[in-house]
């Protein structure tokens, strides 16, 4: 009965927006012009937005035509301009009212300005900012960036503002766990390690833009406590053929390379694209782990480890999608998504074991072998349904991850000072899992009494996880199952969304967006093994609220506030055990709670460029990993359990300045406290730390078109969940140049150059102490080509309003 009330609940959010969405009549009028350069020479083909006022929203937009003219029709209301073109600055209007008295607005002639500026005769292009922060987010530019080149999209992302990638791969925003990551808009659906695996494979020259958005609005998924981390990848807008072909080579103690192709073809009312890439990473790890036990009856057991782990990826991967203008008001699009991986890891651990004086040493070689295959489709739809923005989009998705493989374990216990090991143990698993992932919504965007903007959209997913682990021992090579290791593991879920949001101007300084967001989640998690079974059912509300307030010419801040939530991982849930050393595993928990964040932020703009971004999160139930230790036996499992709360403070300021025009600084400067509480062994224990992470980016726009970028940065002392993590900084260098009128570029880039960038981390509870040093390769030098071609000309649209639409559109 309360699960078909929380069903009502959702509907009804749907139903209301709707029915308020009737009485959007409003009467329409125009604006229009000419736009041309300072030789009075028209300007064809250049872009014309929209935007409202009142919240600096995109409303619609269209290009010149081929005497550079334009004309948009438009709902009465309050608008400004934004004019681009290849070549020249961006324009922007005051602001302008379109009513009955006043309901054909002319600008007349538009003359654009060069982006070009002259320089001891030197030409130099004017050089953007690398970040950007907006109303709702912190926009990163990747595009054209000589130290993209060569690298995978992980590699850049780990490099974006307040960005931290922990032990385990997880990544961490302004010091908060819960990143959801979204490409084009859509979210992952992966794990931290398969997502890790995902942007390792993925070129970062394919990539536009990386979206940091702090407090999402109910439109998104409410997965995700810290934000949401969206990566927009390049897309066509040329008529005809074009593409690029790119190759390149790094060394990072292995070799590496990556090899790509991006083909796009515009004709008429189609426009597709295949991007394909071929690539071999490779990555190494250099670990150390220390770890103290005081067993029950006094004895101290030492565990002094040293690994060194050799990665090896190859990378096969396509993306290929087509869009197809119906009418003016109709377009449906495609896209296939496949990615597959052969890996092979090999981690040798040697520990030197000391149990009350008795010393021993164990050789452990563990190989890991495994086919990873991930295949995704998307199917779109759009009805712009009048030329004022209001427009209906639909989404259908599926997704399928496929992994096959296995693992071999040796162990060679030695006697000090022996150089023959006493014994040999050898162990095997078989570890194939697969996902198969549905979801489809539908969302729709219109305006309300006139001046109120309304969003609302429903959505439903499907996740079924199939995980199986056949644990063997291995003795004269005939194997042994092992029933207390191994484990079958069935996980489904469902999630059932509705969500409304509205927004509007409150006076003449002042906006607002308010929202609301209901998601049932039903889950049931069946270990066939153990043949027990956990079932949740819960349904929650996720508020959100943005406040605009426009002071000044010199002085914006926004208020945002959002609830969200994380729930556990697939295999987080799985209580099998995972295997690494005879003393030594990690375990799953089925009991796992979902955690949820109340976060709000404050942020402050200054004369249009600087930026100060103040940050508060509460976290309840946060999902953390427990080094649990044995004082029985000396073992240790390493355990996700629920801690009772975190407590995240953080202020993040964005500085951008040009000491001379060839020289550009991007400097961010994030300063965060966290505090986690919890109970072990029926003591509470606190752990907390005001930390720093500061990062700078230089860029010099040399003669000649060279472009050299200069970055470094570092992290001081910080905290997570039970560790105290050690301070961390390294510094980037790349160079790039243009040959053959800008269509080859070459770089060269080195990564860590002082090989500083290790990860420290320790924690103490009750004198068991646990410690982990490790290095994961990041210290490389690359060198990539990519060639750009193009048998077409510029995008000349039809005399309609959809393609500049299109191309900003949140769900691609």
């Amino acid at each position: 009965m309360q699960t078909l009330k929380n069903m009502k609940t959702i509907l009804s959010i749907l139903t209301l927006t709707l029915f308020l969405s009737s009485f959007a009549q409003a009467q329409t009028g125009s604006v229009k012009g000419v736009l041309k350069d300072k030789a009075n020479a028209p300007l064809p083909y250049s872009n014309v937005a929209v935007y409202q006022s009142s919240d600096s929203s995109l409303l619609t937009g269209s290009v010149t035509d081929a005497e550079g003219q334009f004309k948009i029709n438009v709902k009465y209301g309050n608008y400004y301009l934004k004019v681009s073109g290849v070549g020249f600055e961006t324009y922007l209007s005051k602001s302008i009212t379109v009513d009955a008295n006043n309901p054909a607005v002319d600008f007349s002639t538009i003359r654009l300005e060069e982006d070009v500026q002259v320089m001891d005769a030197v030409e130099v292009k004017a050089m953007r900012p690398q970040v950007v922060v907006e109303a709702d987010k912190m926009v990163v530019s990747v595009e054209g960036t000589a130290m993209a080149a060569g690298a995978t999209a992980y590699e850049v992302l780990e490099k974006s503002p307040g960005v931290f990638v922990d032990q385990d791969g997880n990544i961490q925003l302004n010091g908060k766990s819960g990143v959801q990551v979204m490409i084009d808009g859509r979210r992952s659906y992966l794990s931290a390690t398969d997502l890790q695996n995902m942007l390792q494979g993925m070129s970062a020259d394919n990539i536009k833009t990386i979206e940091i958005i702090n407090n999402p609005s109910a439109k998104y998924d409410a997965e995700g406590n810290a934000g949401i981390i969206n990566i927009t990848l390049k897309k066509n807008s040329m008529q005809g053929v074009n593409g690029s072909l790119n190759a390149g080579y790094r060394y990072n103690e292995m070799q590496n390379y990556n090899t790509g192709l991006q083909l796009n073809h515009k004709k008429g009312d189609w426009n597709s694209f295949v991007n394909a890439d071929l690539s071999q990473r490779g990555r190494i790890r250099d670990a150390g782990f220390y770890r103290e036990i005081t067993q029950s009856n006094g004895v101290t057991t030492i565990f002094d480890q040293t690994g060194k782990e050799f990665v090896n990826r190859v990378i096969p991967s396509m993306r290929i999608g087509t869009d197809y203008d119906i009418n003016d008001k109709q377009s449906v699009g495609v896209m296939l998504n496949v990615y597959g991986q052969d890996v092979y890891h090999d981690f040798n651990i040697d520990t030197d074991l000391d149990q009350g004086g008795n010393e021993f040493m164990i050789n452990s070689d563990n190989q890991i072998e495994y086919q990873f295959l991930n295949t995704q489709g998307n199917l779109h739809y759009v009805h712009k349904l009048d030329t004022n923005g209001s427009k209906l989009t639909a989404d259908l998705n599926y997704v399928k991850l496929i992994n096959e493989g296995g693992s071999t374990f040796t162990n060679s216990y030695f006697q000090e000072a022996n150089t023959e090991p006493n014994s040999v143990e050898r162990l095997e698993n078989e570890n194939p899992f697969a996902y198969d992932i549905y979801s489809a919504q539908v969302d729709f965007e219109g305006k309300i009494f006139e001046k109120v903007k309304m969003e609302a959209g429903l959505k439903a997913s499907h996740v079924v996880s199939d995980n199986e682990i056949e644990f063997f021992e291995v003795e004269d090579n005939q194997r042994t199952l092992d029933p207390n290791r191994s484990n079958h593991f069935v996980y489904t879920e469902q999630i059932f969304a509705g969500y409304s949001s509205f927004a509007g101007k409150l006076g003449e300084k002042m906006s607002y967006k308010v929202g609301l967001r209901a998601e049932q989640t039903y889950s049931e998690g069946e270990s066939l093994t153990l043949n027990t079974i956990n079932e949740r059912n819960y349904f929650n509300l996720f508020p959100s609220f943005f406040l605009q307030h426009n002071v000044s010419e010199a002085y914006q801040v926004n208020y945002n506030y959002s609830r969200r939530i994380d729930r556990p991982n697939y295999s987080n849930l799985n209580p099998f055990i995972m295997y690494l050393d005879p003393y030594t595993w990690a375990q799953g928990n089925p009991y796992l709670r979902p955690q949820f964040t109340h976060s709000m932020s404050v942020t402050q703009t200054i004369l249009g460029q600087y930026n100060l971004v103040l940050n508060y999160g509460l976290t309840s139930d946060f999902i953390a990993e427990v080094p649990l230790q044995n004082p029985e036996d000396g073992t240790t499992v390493f355990a996700q359990q629920n801690i009772d709360d975190q407590v995240n403070y953080s202020a993040t300021a964005v500085v951008p300045f040009q000491p001379f025009k060839w020289w550009s600084i991007n400097a961010n400067l994030s300063v965060f406290h966290q505090e986690f509480t919890t109970f072990l062994s029926g003591n509470q224990v606190e752990n907390n730390a005001t930390s720093a992470f500061v990062r700078a980016g230089n860029t010099f726009m040399l003669p000649n078109d060279f472009k050299v970028e200069l970055n470094g940065d570092y992290r001081s002392n910080t905290v997570w969940g039970l560790y105290a993590i050690g301070e961390q900084w390294g510094i980037d260098f790349a160079i790039k140049k243009s040959f053959m009128n800008k269509k080859l570029d070459a770089s060269l880039n080195f990564t860590d150059i002082f090989r500083t960038r290790r990860f420290e981390g320790n924690s103490n509870f009750n004198g068991n102490v646990n410690e982990i040093s490790q290095y994961f390769g990041q210290q490389s030098v690359g060198f990539s080509i990519r060639y750009s071609f193009s048998k077409g000309e510029e995008f000349k649209a039809r005399q309609r309003n959809t393609n500049l639409d299109e191309l900003n559109r949140a769900g691609g």
